[in-house]
């Protein structure tokens, strides 16, 4: 029923593009221009039925024909959040951020993704913000509480989802958080009496009854735990389970809230070693969590619609060193033999959007500054990033990135709108320095 729904929906979309061509409206970049009400409703339609591909084609129209529209920012970091792409959302909600620096929703999302890259500390100013613009929010103290129960400041914490409890008292989500933070401290009782009402609540939130395995199993009443959890999971999970619970007992309280809100699986212990769950219940590297995750597997699916691989013609005017730098891009494409232990790890590698190559520093930003005037805004929420490089022959560049990328979806966006716009730019995967 939704399939036909979208089929529908984009047949009417397209007929509505071909009807105006030819009838002499406004066009933005060589295309027809669009009313911006239009597509966003289009795409939000999209984005609700988890069609991302067309939210994000969608969005990116209505943001290329009017460079002050903050919806559509908005739109496209809702529609990475939705996918898992947390890098990419928050950079277009810092767009929306540098277009209305006082939007809730922007500054929400910046908080949520935050909190989801284990950077509380960074997180917490956009939320203490919009607690004092908005104090009758339990969704900003719930977010609080997360944020300081990540950087082991329970005390903290655990006001804030009181405050937020006191707001809304029997929001089951502050609940379990609040008997989380509990346990993560060490009080056990407190833990098991707050999460025995979120489960009187609601039944069929299992959520709180796993957690109050877990809360049982960290106070050492195993087999109490054992015998809740019997019938929420199997005789195979339980057991991954009591061992992964036993773990997190041998880690400090901002470890457990970590390894616990995050699934965070290792920590440093000491100098050279590190503290890993052995448990193997989702103990996995990033790879393959990339291709079991559902949400991550549909995120490569688009990001694969969007093109087909990296490779890019070198943009004109740029001679010999453009050239090669195209050529260095194919090649770290290309399928090679297992790394050798100088070789970079893969985890190291970013992408960053060339825009051109200059004898001297003060070329290069003045190159930046022109190239900004040309960009109707697209560059408005970056600094330039200057980089030093030396060429086969021993000749010294210094080649202009677009500074504040590194996700290969953020640099292709952003390259493909410079494009539109007749601006040369490259799409290079490199190591940090």
């Amino acid at each position: 029923m939704i399939q036909t729904y979208l089929k529908k929906m984009i047949i009417l979309f397209s007929c509505i593009l071909l009807a105006a061509c030819g009838d002499g409206q406004r066009r933005v970049d060589g295309e027809l221009a669009f009313d911006s009400e239009s597509l966003m409703n289009m795409a939000e339609s999209f984005l609700k039925a988890g069609d991302y591909g067309n939210a994000m084609r969608l969005y990116q129209r209505a943001a290329n024909e009017n460079p002050a529209h903050v919806a559509s920012r908005l739109g496209l970091a809702r529609t990475y959040q939705a996918m898992g792409a947390t890098d990419a959302a928050l950079n277009f909600y810092d767009q929306a951020l540098s277009l209305d620096p006082n939007n809730a929703e922007a500054k929400l999302g910046t908080g949520q993704m935050l909190i989801t890259k284990n950077r509380p500390a960074d997180a917490i100013p956009y939320l203490n913000a919009l607690q004092k613009a908005d104090p009758g929010n339990y969704k900003i103290y719930n977010m609080l509480g997360l944020a300081h129960d990540l950087m082991g400041d329970q005390e903290t914490a655990q006001m804030n989802y009181g405050r937020g409890l006191e707001i809304s008292p029997d929001n089951i989500s502050l609940l379990n958080n609040l008997a989380l933070s509990f346990a993560f401290e060490g009080q056990y009782a407190p833990s098991i009496k707050l999460l025995s009402k979120a489960i009187n609540l609601d039944y069929s939130v299992t959520k709180a009854q796993q957690n109050l395995v877990l809360a049982y199993v960290l106070s050492g009443e195993e087999a109490a735990g054992r015998k809740i959890g019997e019938s929420l999971m199997t005789e195979e999970e339980m057991e991954n389970n009591i061992r992964h619970y036993k773990w997190v007992e041998s880690l400090p309280p901002a470890q457990r809230a970590q390894a616990i809100f995050l699934g965070v699986r290792s920590f440093p212990k000491e100098k050279g070693t590190a503290l890993k769950d052995t448990a193997g219940n989702g103990a996995v590297d990033a790879a393959t969590d990339m291709e079991t995750d559902p949400k991550k597997r549909q995120l490569l699916e688009v990001l694969k619609q969007e093109g087909k691989s990296l490779r890019q013609e070198a943009p004109t005017g740029e001679g010999e060193e453009q050239k090669a730098a195209v050529r260095q891009q194919a090649a770290v494409e290309a399928p090679t033999s297992p790394p050798t232990a100088a070789a970079a790890p893969a985890s190291q590698q970013i992408y960053r959007v060339q825009l051109g190559s200059y004898p001297n520093t003060k070329i290069a930003a003045k190159g930046w500054k022109k190239i900004k005037r040309r960009s109707k805004g697209r560059l408005n929420a970056y600094q330039p990033l200057i980089r030093l490089v030396t060429l086969a022959n021993n000749q010294t560049l210094f080649r202009l990135f677009v500074g504040g990328i590194e996700d290969r979806a953020i640099a292709r966006t952003v390259c493909n709108d410079l494009r539109e716009l007749n601006i040369d730019c490259l799409v290079l995967k490199t190591t940090p320095q």
